[in-house]
């Protein structure tokens, strides 16, 4: 999505441009910038409207990369379940979940992880 604001070209190769970020509208001219259609990229850099570079696909090993990542993540975040039940195994209390279903999910996770690593 464009949008018209303050900016000066810094790249003509790329059409990448500098954007003013306020409302000094005197000072961009100063250094100049003029009114333009400009759009944000997917690497957050500004470039004139029609000539922002579209993110590139993901090759399978990144993807497998950041399924990794999600999964691991996931395992992180029941870490906290397993504390908390040796807490209270070693306090002598019921433990406050049930910790045959929460090894199940966890060693669901890693032999997904171990399958995506091998």
């Amino acid at each position: 999505m464009s949008e018209t604001r303050y900016a000066k070209i810094i790249n003509p190769d790329t059409y990448e441009v500098q954007v003013g970020v306020g409302c000094d509208e005197a000072y961009y001219i100063e250094i100049g910038m003029t009114l333009m259609d400009v759009e944000r990229a997917y690497n957050c850099l500004w470039y004139v409207a029609g000539h922002a570079p579209v993110e590139p696909e993901p090759t399978p090993e990144e993807i497998k990369k950041r399924k990794i990542e999600e999964l691991k993540l996931a395992l992180d975040g029941t870490d906290y379940k397993i504390i908390k039940c040796s807490e209270y195994q070693l306090a002598g209390i019921a433990l406050p979940y049930d910790i045959a279903e929460l090894h199940i999910t966890r060693q669901k996770i890693r032999d997904e992880i171990n399958q995506l690593e091998g």
